[in-house]
């Protein structure tokens, strides 16, 4: 389908600049020969709504009131009160993102992924879903992976902790969750929500509400209806029956994340690229690896069934290809005889302390892509007028 099928010739202009305008986000949003992108955001974004869209800004920690907004879009010819039922509008169709502060909504635009994509919980459409897989092979895929710097990070199950690992408090799902303050909420999981939607269910587990908002994050899930408020016990007995259901346990890629994922590689679009890949490790931010004590396997091929990597052989005893381990830990729970365990790599990585200090980190390395690549540029443009 191209994007005039769906976007009239008189609305391309607007769409193509919100394009652009997101695009300056940490996480960027490129462009596509097929115009895919335009159609993802036409199934979200009126074109009143994409025009005020250019002029919001994002921010993980400074958000804007409706009054600094107005200031800005005023000459659009919208009374305030106009402008802020379009931006709850907005907000209400996760298009944009916000939060209460003593009492007004202060607002933010949202990057496609993670943001405006995942807001579109309970309210997926087959045509959304299949034009995100597109775009997820022609440009996505290749912006969000463009820095190295990803914004999840893979932590392993508990049962396969061990005392002599000495993980830190934000890789101890218990501990992390009990050094943040809530709210939490439950939300179901937009990806597996896309997959059931193209007829193919998630092979790992029947439950959808698998994946959980914190902080701020969860108080716009609660705000807008898109999940179920939980407790902190609530949140943890959540995580175990993903862990014990062998789920990839991935939250946000900071000491303090506001939100935790549990995925698969049947379902999450990351997850099924990066399995690809002839050294997923390399693609994955994570701390630990997989290693086998050969005297105590007994080839019972369990670590196989369990791994999603693909990470696991089996030759006589099973062996771990160490470039596709991502040290989730599941083949650790899961072995009956306890021959495998975790080890920590050489290199360990420390998240940022906060969302905040995350996308911060993303931008400062995205501005030395960005000026490399400008100057890229002007050397082809001086050799092509030669």
């Amino acid at each position: 389908m191209s994007e005039q099928k769906l976007i009239p010739e008189s609305e391309v202009e607007i769409y193509r600049e919100l394009q652009q305008h997101l695009h300056t986000l940490p996480v960027g949003y490129p462009a596509t020969k097929s115009g895919v992108e335009l159609r993802l955001l036409k199934r979200v974004f009126s074109p009143e709504e994409a025009k005020i869209a250019t002029f919001l800004k994002f921010s993980k920690d400074n958000l804007e009131s409706l009054d600094d907004i107005y200031d800005r879009i005023k000459d659009l010819g919208y009374s305030k009160e106009e402008l802020e039922n379009h931006l709850n509008n907005m907000v209400r169709k996760g298009a944009i993102e916000a939060i209460k502060k003593e009492g007004k909504r202060i607002y933010s635009l949202a990057m496609f992924i993670i943001g405006t994509f995942e807001y579109q919980v309970n309210k997926l459409t087959k045509e959304y879903v299949e034009d995100l897989h597109q775009y997820m092979m022609e440009g996505l895929m290749m912006e969000a992976g463009s820095t190295q710097i990803s914004q999840l990070r893979v932590v392993p199950v508990e049962e396969s902790v061990t005392p002599s690992l000495n993980i830190a408090n934000y890789e101890d799902l218990s501990l992390l969750l009990e050094n943040i303050e809530g709210p939490f909420v439950s939300v179901n999981c937009v990806c597996r929500q896309g997959m059931e939607l193209l007829g193919k269910p998630c092979k790992n587990t029947l439950r959808m509400d698998v994946c959980m908002g914190i902080g701020d994050f969860a108080q716009l899930y609660i705000d807008e209806g898109w999940g179920n408020a939980i407790s902190k016990d609530e949140a943890l007995e959540i995580l175990k029956k993903n862990q014990e259901e062998g789920m990839i346990i991935q939250p946000g890629n900071a000491q303090k994340p506001d939100f935790i994922c549990s995925c698969c590689t049947c379902c999450c679009e990351g997850l099924q690229g990066i399995k690809m890949l002839p050294n997923p490790a390399d693609f994955v931010t994570t701390n630990y690896f997989a290693v086998v004590d050969s005297d105590l396997c007994t080839a019972c091929e369990t670590c196989m069934e369990i791994c999603q990597m693909d990470a696991i052989t089996m030759n006589g005893t099973s062996a771990v290809t160490k470039q596709r381990c991502i040290g989730c830990g599941n083949c650790v729970a899961k072995c009956p005889s306890e021959a495998l365990s975790l080890q920590k790599k050489d290199q360990v990585m420390i998240p940022p302390e906060t969302e905040a200090d995350l996308y911060n980190t993303i931008w400062d390395k995205k501005k030395v892509l960005l000026e490399r690549e400008r100057k890229r540029q002007a050397r082809k443009e001086k050799q092509t007028n030669k």
